[in-house]
């Protein structure tokens, strides 16, 4: 009786595992009929944000979805300069691999940008193929960013 309820459990374990590898893996959102779609941002300022403000020494950080092994990556093409300087993004905990490594499984391209001075700046990422210089990206990602100067100091009474 022990060893059919052992093989039960075994074969209800084994049942969870195959279905929960099945899972279809996550595409890219295909351009529509008016270009290419916006990249739905996992940041904490997406794409479609409008303009942030930023005070001289704040930071803007991206990061969007990105699956290496479809071919497409992220290529920056406007860089914010001289409003803004490229920096190290910190580190996610959501950046680890999966475990076991899943191959195929998408992740997360980051971005940091630093606020070096007053002034606009539009940061811009194209998603596309490489080797594919002559058709639209995929996706794209527009970030508008004022950068407002520090604020004076207050004079002594």
């Amino acid at each position: 009786m022990r060893s059919l309820v052992m093989r039960c459990a075994s074969l209800a374990v084994a049942g969870a595992l195959a279905t929960s590898c099945a899972s279809p893996p996550v595409e890219p959102a295909a351009a529509g009929a008016d270009g290419p779609a916006p990249a739905a941002a996992m940041a904490e300022v997406p794409a479609d944000a409008g303009t942030q403000v930023l005070d001289v020494g704040g930071f803007l950080d991206i990061a969007l979805p990105a699956n290496a092994s479809t071919g497409y990556g992220w290529e920056l093409v406007e860089t914010g300069a001289p409003v803004l300087r490229q920096t190290t993004p910190p580190p996610s905990a959501h950046d680890g691999p999966a475990t076991p490594p899943m191959p195929g499984a998408g992740g997360t391209a980051r971005w940091r940008f630093v606020a070096e001075r007053p002034g606009t700046a539009e940061v811009r990422l194209v998603y596309r193929r490489a080797w594919e210089k002559d058709v639209p990206p995929a996706r794209e990602a527009r970030y508008r960013v004022t950068v407002s100067a520090p604020p004076a100091p207050a004079g002594k009474d």
